[in-house]
């Protein structure tokens, strides 16, 4: 049996309304730039992909 010190916090914690401290959102902010831009970056070529113009010229 499991001393009460040595129990991992209740799962209600993490997802209870308002419950997420900064630290906790920097932490979903930083995981998620990535797929996020990934997402971006993919929809933005396609675009240009239909619209003809497979290259950004402006770079």
């Amino acid at each position: 049996m499991a001393s009460p010190a040595k129990a991992s916090p209740p799962a209600e914690s993490a997802t209870a309304p308002g419950g997420a401290g900064p630290g906790d959102l920097d932490e979903l902010a930083r995981r998620l730039v990535e797929p996020v831009g990934r997402l971006l970056r993919t929809e933005l070529r396609r675009g240009r992909e239909r619209a003809g113009r497979p290259y950004d010229l402006r770079r």
